[in-house]
């Protein structure tokens, strides 16, 4: 399930929601190069030495350091770290900077780790005459920001996705949901099970009901059925439960999808015996050594329920948060700019297999159509609109077994909304 050290991300209004403490990072002014340098930068890092993006990095630092003299102490700390940052902040100690996600920035705000990021995303980026802020699309800006601002700067994009067999579908475009049931239901006509689905991961059973809600009620529909009761009777809400039910009811998993055991189903996929699978835009690479020949992987954003209602991407981001009290905060600016140059960037997509931050860089070709929707993209919400972080007792105890169930065929949409409804009112009182 994508790479084990990052954790699906929360939305953006989830941290709203939590609040923060910040602390205001010395402006960094036009260009951050200005005054002494340091001699060197601690930087704490959460991939695992010799993985893809630990090996980018530390070619990012070394032309750094022999450009400008300027040294990087790269600790790779794997699980744990945002622990250990916490920790060392509170002391008075810790890194200059350090690898984040979304889902962290409202763990990170209230310890008081991170600051006002404005600065840093005014700098200029080297030999390109623009900003970090400028480089990077509105919805990729308006993903990484709370109510404090911009929580990191982003490197990669995620998102999740439709993926589909190109070789199979080369002119696949489904306008709505109701066109990718026909197609499915056609092949499995045919004789083949067209969906693959890791049934007894739950967060991907819950990736259907999401994306469903999105073209129907909207970002941020799920906070609100943790929050209302009376949400849960909702004509959008309905209506993508109603969807989602005739999907299940069409019996186009694979056999047994309820008890295949992760990750047999999306490797079954990677060897073509199914066409499609609701995934993450990390499942290319993750399963790119069990690909048979003739699969050509895409991904494309889910197909509305509702076409007539704008189309909603999910972001989420991994990048680089900056300690708040670290003395040397125009020096992390010089670097953070200096590796955000777009000949860097474009390594996360031909070296790390990811979407890259920035709007000029490309995705691998597997990723390009859903890196555009998310360029694009007016709305934007993260995994699961961030009720983890906000709700994580009712995500645990109400909305995933309900929906184990649901996708499982043992509830129908009446029932799934009935029971969701009284569920949230019990804990909610």
């Amino acid at each position: 399930m994508r790479n084990r050290a990052i954790a699906l991300a929360t939305c953006a209004s989830a941290v709203l929601a939590l609040g923060a403490c910040g602390q205001k990072l010395q402006d960094a002014g036009p260009s951050a190069s200005a005054g002494a340098a340091p001699a060197s930068l601690l930087y704490w890092g959460k991939w695992a030495k010799g993985t893809p993006q630990a090996n980018l990095f530390e070619s990012v630092i070394a032309d750094y350091t022999r450009q400008t003299g300027v040294k990087i102490d790269v600790q790779w700390l794997a699980q744990g770290q945002e622990q250990q940052v916490k920790n060392a902040v509170a002391t008075g100690a810790g890194p200059d900077f350090f690898d984040t996600a979304i889902d962290h920035t409202a763990e990170f705000r209230t310890a008081g780790v991170l600051g006002d990021m404005g600065p840093i995303f005014r700098t200029k980026i080297p030999g390109e005459d623009r900003t970090i802020e400028e480089v990077l699309p509105k919805s990729v800006l308006k993903a990484i920001s709370d109510d404090k601002g911009y929580g990191f700067v982003p490197h990669s994009v995620f998102s999740i996705g439709l993926w589909y067999d190109s070789a199979k579908y080369p002119d696949f475009a489904p306008k709505s949901f109701d066109e990718l049931l026909e197609i499915a239901k056609k092949e499995k006509a045919s004789g083949r099970a067209p969906i693959a689905l890791d049934g007894s991961v739950n967060a991907y059973n819950s990736f259907w009901i999401h994306q469903m809600l999105l073209s129907t009620a909207g970002p941020g529909i799920l906070l609100k059925l943790a929050a209302d009761p009376a949400a849960w009777d909702l004509p959008e809400v309905k209506r993508a439960a109603k969807a989602l039910e005739s999907l299940v009811k069409a019996d186009l998993f694979e056999p047994d999808y309820m008890a295949t055991k992760f990750p047999a189903a999306q490797n079954a996929w990677a060897g073509g015996k199914h066409s499609f699978i609701l995934n993450g835009s990390w499942l290319g690479s993750e399963t790119a050594s069990l690909r048979a020949a003739a699969v050509k992987p895409r991904i494309i954003a889910f197909p509305p329920v509702d076409p007539a209602k704008g189309a909603v991407a999910t972001v989420g981001a991994l990048g680089w948060g900056v300690n708040a009290k670290s003395k040397n905060q125009k020096a992390v600016a010089d670097f953070l700019a200096f590796a955000m140059q777009k000949k860097y960037i474009d390594r996360v997509g031909t070296d790390a297999a990811n979407i890259p931050a920035r709007a000029d860089s490309p995705a691998p070709v597997e990723l390009q159509q859903l890196q555009a929707s998310i360029r694009d993209a007016e709305q934007v919400t993260l995994d699961g609109d961030g009720v983890s972080t906000v709700q994580p007792k009712w995500l645990a105890d109400v909305f995933l077994p309900l929906d184990d169930k649901f996708v499982a065929g043992k509830l129908s949409a009446e029932e799934f909304l009935a029971e969701g409804k009284a569920k949230t009112a019990a804990m909610n009182g």
